[in-house]
C-alpha cells in the first residue's frame, strides 16, 4: 500500500498513482481492488454519469459503471475496484481519480464543482463550462504565465470560517497537443487512453495550497473577448450546472445542496468569459481575467 495526498485527504492505495504525491499519515479514504456486486432489486436509482460512465445507487453505496463494465464501489472510507476491468491502466486510474474521487468527495459532504481553478494572488479562480469549453487550455495558459494550479477538473469546497475554500487537487493537467506545445520548457505527459491523443501532464512545484475561492468564470466561444455579468438567477443556474454531481441524486441532491449554492453565491463573483477561437487570444483572455479580479477584490 502506497500513502498519497489529494483533495486534502490522505489515500492508502494497493493501486500505484504516479500522478499523486506520497505522503506519511492515517488514511482518510481506502483505494483497494476488491470483488464487490448488488442486486437489481437493491437499486435505488441509476443513470448517466460522464461521457460513457454510468451511475448505480444501492443502499450499500455507489456503483461507477464504463461502458457497462463495472468499474469500482464508492463507500464511506474506501472505493473498492474491480480488478478485472479489461480497461487500460492509465484509462481506470483516469476514472478513479475522476468521477470516483468526485463521488466519494460529495458523499463526504464537500461541494464538487466542474472545474479548473488557479490561484491569482491568493484568491481561487475558477473556470467551468460545458466539454471541449476550453477549461484546460484556459487553466494552462494561465500556468504558463506563472499562475499555479490548484485543481484541474475537479475542485472540491467547504466553508471554513464561512470562507469557501478550495482544496488542492491532483498535481496535474489534462492536454490536448496543441496546447501542450505553447509550454516552455519540457512537460512530463503521458495518455490517458490509446485511442485519444489527450494526454496527463504532470504539474511540477505543486504548491498543495488550499485558497478561498473567490472568482467563477462560465467559458463560452465568442467572437470577441470579454466579460459579462449575468443575473442572480442565471448565476444559480450556472453553478448547479457545472456541479459534478448534479446529475446523480438529483432530487436529494438539489433540495441540499441549494441553500449551499446560494451561500456560495453570496461570496463570489460568477460571471460568463466569452473566449475569441485561437490560441493567439489567449493573451487578451488573460489580461481580461486579471483586470476584472483585481477590479472586484
Amino acid at each position: 500500500m502506497s500513502t498519497y495526498s489529494a483533495h486534502h485527504l490522505t489515500i492508502h492505495s494497493s493501486m500505484e498513482f504516479p500522478e499523486l504525491t506520497k505522503i506519511e499519515g492515517k488514511e482518510d479514504l481506502t483505494i483497494k481492488y476488491g470483488s464487490f456486486s448488488y442486486n437489481s432489486r437493491d437499486i435505488l436509482d441509476k443513470g448517466v454519469f460522464r461521457i460513457a460512465s454510468q451511475y448505480v445507487i444501492t443502499k450499500k453505496g455507489v456503483f461507477l459503471r464504463w461502458n457497462d463494465r463495472d468499474i469500482c464501489q464508492i463507500c464511506s472510507k474506501e472505493i473498492i475496484v474491480n480488478p478485472d476491468t479489461g480497461i487500460e491502466d492509465n484509462f481506470l486510474r483516469s476514472l478513479i481519480l475522476g468521477p470516483a474521487l468526485g463521488i466519494y468527495l460529495h458523499l463526504q459532504g464537500r461541494m464538487v464543482l466542474h472545474s479548473s481553478t488557479i490561484d491569482i494572488g491568493g484568491r481561487g479562480v475558477g473556470f467551468v463550462g460545458h466539454n471541449g469549453a476550453g477549461k484546460s487550455t484556459t487553466t494552462a495558459y494561465f500556468l504558463k504565465k506563472g499562475y499555479s494550479l490548484v485543481a484541474d477538473d475537479v475542485s472540491s469546497l467547504e466553508f471554513i470560517d464561512d470562507i469557501p475554500v478550495v482544496y488542492p487537487g491532483i498535481p496535474r493537467i489534462k492536454l490536448w497537443p496543441e496546447t501542450i506545445e505553447l509550454w516552455d520548457g519540457p512537460l512530463v505527459c503521458f495518455p490517458i487512453h490509446s485511442q485519444s491523443t489527450k494526454r496527463s501532464c504532470v504539474v511540477e512545484n505543486f504548491p498543495e495550497k488550499s485558497v478561498p475561492l473567490k472568482h467563477i468564470y462560465v467559458i463560452e466561444r465568442a467572437e470577441k473577448t470579454e466579460i459579462k455579468d449575468i443575473s442572480p438567477q442565471e448565476r444559480l443556474i450556472e453553478l448547479i450546472r457545472n456541479s459534478y454531481c448534479a446529475n446523480i441524486f438529483s432530487d436529494t441532491y438539489q433540495k441540499e445542496s441549494l441553500a449551499d449554492y446560494g451561500k456560495l453565491l453570496k461570496k463570489i463573483s460568477l460571471k460568463k468569459l466569452y473566449i475569441e477561437q485561437g490560441l493567439d487570444k489567449l493573451d487578451t483572455m488573460v489580461q481580461r481575467v486579471e483586470e476584472d479580479v483585481v477590479l472586484n477584490d
